[in-house]
C-alpha cells in the first residue's frame, strides 16, 4: 500500500473473547458452538448493532469492532457483560461462558473492510488482561468517558504489554452500578473472586477508615456514620471517594536455610511482616493465605499484581545457621516494574525483632505513609526476650495450618512449651487459644465446650499482656468463641476490635460478616464479606457462606448463586453452600437446576435438615426464608 492510498481515522476499538473457550469445546464441541451462536444472535450482535458499532473481524471464540463513539462502545460493553452474567447465572461455573472486553481509543489504518494499526492492538491487549467478566478501557477512552457514563472507572496502573512499546494505563469499569441487577459483572480486583464489587473499593476504605477513628480519636457516633455511609454507598448511593491507600502482598520469603524442615522460620517471619504492616491504616496488605500458591509457583510480577490486585510486591530470603541470620528483601512497583528498596540484613538469630521492624519501617518509609505515634508504637514492639520460644510459636503456626489432629496436639505441645520458656508472650497464648478452637471445631475432643471456654480464656491473657502484635488475633479469636455459640452482639463487638488494631486483617472482616449476617443487618454483612474476600481473595469456604447466605436473604439471588457456585469452585463438598445454591435456584423458579442442586445437598450431608437451616437468624423472617427456598428445592 502506497502512502498515498493509506486511509487512517480514529476509533473506539472494541475486543472481545471467551474465557476458557479452549475447555469448553473439549468438554462439548456441538453444544458449545450452538451457545455461542446464541449469544452472538441475542446479545453480542445486537448491542453492538444498537450502539452503531461495526464487527470487523471475527476468530473462533472472539470479534474485533468500531466504534465512532468511545462512549458508545463501553456502554455497549456494560450492557453486554451484565446481560451475560444474568443469562450465565443459573448455568453450572464448567458450562458457563464468560467474556472479557478491552476497548481502545486510537488511531487505525483502514483497508477495506478491514482495520490494523496499534490501536487494534491496544484493544485486544487490554482484552487479554482484562479480568473475567470485566471490561477494561485504555487511558485515551477513559479521558473519553470520565464524566459522560453511569459507571465508575478504577485505576489499576500502568500495565507491560506483549509488541507495545510503553507501557499501557488502564482502567477497570466497575459494572455494579446503576443498571446492573446481575451477579459478578465487572469484578475490579481479582479474577477468581466470588461476586462483583459493588462501590466496595469506597466501602472498605471508609470501614477502615472507621476502624481506625474508633480506637485512636473518633466518638463512637462519629464511627457509626462513617459506617452507614458504607453500607449507604453500597446501597446505591453516589461514591464520593476512593481508596488510595498502598496495595501490597508480601511473598512468602525464600527459605535458604538447608531444607524443608525449616521452611516454618522463612514463612513464620513472613507472616510477622504481613501482619506488622496491616496495623498500618495507610496500607493494604493482602493475607498470608492468598500469597502462599506463589511460594512454589513461578509467576511474574504482573501476574501476581492482576491476581492480587495489588501494585506493590515484596519479596526476600531468609537463611538462618551457626545463630546468624539473613534476611535479604526487595519492594518493586509491579505496575512500572521498577525495584524500588532492596537491602541484605546480617546479624545473630536474636535480632530477628529488630530486623523485621527495620524491614517494615523501610517498606512503609519508601512508599511514605504516613504513621501516628500510636502506630509506630504498635507496630515496632519486642514480642519476646527469648528466641527459642519464638520459634516453638513459629513451627506450632505451621502445624496448625495444616489443620490435621495429629498437627494440632503436636503444636499444643509447643506452645506449652514456648509459655514456659515465656510466661508473658501474648503470641504463644493467641495461638494456643486458635488450637484450642481448632480442636474444638472439628471435633477432635470430646468435650467441645471445655475447649471453647479454655480458648476464650487464652484469648483475654493474651489480650492482658498488651502486645500490640497479639491483640488483633485475641479479639478474632473471642469473636469465633461468640459467634459459635450465638452470642452475635458480643461476636460483632470483638470483630470491631481486631479491625481496629489491624484494618488488614480478613479473618476478623469474615467474622463480622458473619456475626452481621445472623443480626440481619444484610448490607453491612455483604460490604465486610467482601473486604474479606479483597483483603484474602482464597479464604475459606466458611466465609463465602456468609456472603452468599446475606445475598440470598437479601433477595439477592442471583449473586447468592454466583457466590455460592464460586464457593463451590474451591470447596465442592461444603454443603452449606450446595443448599444456599439450591434455595437461590428454587426463588428463582428454575425448578430442574434447583432439584439437581438439592440432589448435591443430600449427597454430601445424607443427614440433612431443612428445620435447621438458617435458624442462627435473630429474625425468624429470615429464617423462614432460608427454608422456603429449599422447599421450593425440593428437600
Amino acid at each position: 500500500m502506497t502512502p498515498e492510498t493509506i486511509q487512517r481515522r480514529l476509533a473506539a476499538i472494541f475486543a472481545t473473547d471467551i474465557v476458557g473457550f479452549s475447555r469448553l469445546m473439549g468438554a462439548d464441541e456441538e453444544a458449545t458452538l450452538a451457545r455461542l451462536k446464541a449469544l452472538r444472535a441475542e446479545v453480542i450482535d445486537p448491542a453492538i448493532a444498537a450502539h452503531q458499532g461495526r464487527i470487523f473481524k471475527t476468530t473462533g471464540d472472539g470479534l474485533l469492532a468500531e466504534f465512532t463513539s468511545v462512549v458508545a462502545a463501553v456502554q455497549c460493553a456494560a450492557k453486554i457483560q451484565i446481560e451475560m452474567a444474568t443469562r450465565g447465572a443459573a448455568d453450572p461455573p464448567e458450562r458457563r461462558i464468560v467474556l472479557r472486553i478491552g476497548i481502545n481509543l486510537g488511531d487505525i489504518i483502514i483497508e477495506g473492510d478491514d482495520v490494523y494499526g496499534d490501536g487494534v492492538n491496544i484493544a485486544a491487549r487490554l482484552e487479554s488482561i482484562c479480568e473475567t467478566g470485566g471490561v477494561a478501557i485504555s487511558a485515551s477512552a477513559y479521558e473519553q468517558v470520565r464524566d459522560k457514563i453511569t459507571y465508575r472507572c478504577v485505576d489499576r496502573g500502568a500495565h507491560t504489554v506483549k509488541n507495545i512499546a510503553r507501557p499501557v494505563h488502564v482502567y477497570a469499569l466497575d459494572l455494579s452500578g446503576p443498571g446492573s441487577a446481575a451477579a459478578a459483572p465487572g469484578r475490579l480486583s481479582l479474577p477468581k473472586r466470588p461476586t462483583a464489587w459493588r462501590r466496595t473499593y469506597v466501602a472498605v476504605a471508609l470501614l477502615l477508615i472507621a476502624a481506625v477513628a474508633g480506637t485512636y480519636f473518633a466518638a463512637p457516633e462519629t464511627v457509626r456514620r462513617l459506617r452507614s455511609t458504607v453500607v449507604a454507598l453500597l446501597t446505591g448511593k453516589p461514591a464520593g471517594t476512593a481508596d488510595v491507600r498502598a496495595a501490597i502482598a508480601v511473598l512468602p520469603f525464600a527459605n535458604q536455610s538447608g531444607g524443608d524442615k525449616r521452611d516454618y522460620f522463612s514463612d513464620g517471619i513472613t507472616e510477622d511482616i504481613i501482619n506488622a504492616l496491616g496495623r498500618f491504616s495507610g496500607v493494604m496488605v493482602i493475607a498470608r493465605n492468598a500469597v502462599q500458591e506463589y511460594k512454589n509457583r513461578n509467576a511474574t510480577r504482573e501476574e501476581i499484581s492482576r491476581e492480587l490486585g495489588v501494585r506493590y510486591i515484596v519479596q526476600g530470603s531468609v537463611r538462618e545457621a551457626d545463630g546468624k541470620l539473613r534476611v535479604a528483601v526487595e519492594l518493586s512497583d509491579a505496575a512500572s516494574g521498577t525495584l524500588l528498596w532492596s537491602e541484605r540484613y546480617d546479624g545473630e538469630g536474636k535480632q530477628v525483632f529488630e530486623i523485621q521492624d527495620r524491614i517494615v519501617k523501610n517498606i512503609v518509609g519508601t512508599l511514605a505513609v504516613k504513621l501516628t505515634r500510636l502506630e509506630q508504637k504498635r507496630v515496632f514492639a519486642k514480642p519476646t526476650e527469648s528466641l527459642q520460644a519464638y520459634d516453638l510459636v513459629l513451627r506450632a503456626r505451621a502445624l496448625i495450618s495444616r489443620s490435621e489432629r495429629g498437627a494440632n496436639r503436636e503444636a499444643r505441645e509447643m506452645l506449652e512449651q514456648a509459655l514456659k520458656l515465656a510466661p508473658k508472650y501474648a503470641e504463644a497464648y493467641v495461638h494456643l487459644a486458635a488450637a484450642e478452637l481448632q480442636r474444638a471445631g472439628f471435633g477432635w475432643t470430646e468435650n467441645p465446650e471445655a475447649s471453647l471456654e479454655r480458648g476464650e480464656s487464652l484469648a483475654r491473657q493474651a489480650l492482658a499482656l498488651e502486645e500490640p502484635g497479639a491483640n488483633a488475633r485475641a479479639h478474632a479469636l473471642l469473636s469465633r468463641v461468640y459467634s459459635s455459640t450465638g452470642q452475635f452482639d458480643r461476636a460483632l463487638v470483638e470483630a470491631d476490635s481486631a479491625i481496629q488494631q489491624n484494618v488488614s486483617d480478613a479473618f476478623a472482616y469474615a467474622l463480622r460478616g458473619e456475626a452481621l449476617l445472623w443480626l440481619g443487618r444484610l448490607d453491612e454483612s455483604i460490604a465486610a464479606s467482601e473486604a474479606a474476600h479483597r483483603f484474602d481473595p482464597r479464604i475459606g469456604p466458611d466465609s463465602t457462606f456468609s456472603l452468599a447466605m446475606a445475598l440470598y436473604a437479601a433477595k439477592r439471588y442471583r449473586e447468592a448463586l454466583a457466590t455460592a457456585d464460586s464457593g463451590l469452585a474451591q470447596a465442592p463438598e461444603y454443603s452449606y453452600l450446595h443448599a444456599v445454591r439450591a434455595a437461590a435456584l428454587g426463588q428463582l423458579g428454575n425448578t430442574e437446576e434447583a432439584r439437581k442442586a438439592a440432589d448435591q445437598v443430600r449427597r454430601f450431608d445424607p443427614f440433612f435438615r431443612v428445620e435447621a437451616f438458617g435458624t442462627r437468624f435473630v429474625d425468624a423472617a429470615l429464617k423462614t426464608r432460608a427454608q422456603e427456598g429449599l422447599r421450593k428445592a425440593g428437600l
